[in-house]
């Protein structure tokens, strides 16, 4: 799995996480030209913390973008894109 952290990535109890899941808080650079090109690192505001709660299962090659709470209960399935929140006990594929 691969997991990048800006801010906070939170996991709740007794999750499944398959191999290969990525997760990410933020993109790891601007969202405006010129401050990638000047090397700066992400703005504040593009950094938005990722929420797991507990008993969820995520499948293989999932992807969980920045801003994304998802629900107990829940599952991912393998290679799923997760773009916005998921609400608790809700099958994503």
């Amino acid at each position: 799995c691969l997991f990048t952290v800006g801010k906070l990535i939170r996991i709740g109890r007794n999750c499944r996480i398959a191999s290969d899941v990525i997760m990410f808080d933020s993109h790891g650079h601007p969202s405006d030209p010129e401050r990638r090109r000047a090397g700066l690192p992400p703005d504040e505001a593009d950094i938005k913390p990722v929420v797991i709660g507990d008993n969820v299962w995520i499948g293989r090659r999932a992807i969980i973008f920045p801003g994304v709470t998802v629900g107990a209960g829940s599952a991912i399935s393998a290679g799923a894109v997760v773009t916005s929140d998921v609400p608790p006990d809700t099958v994503v594929a």
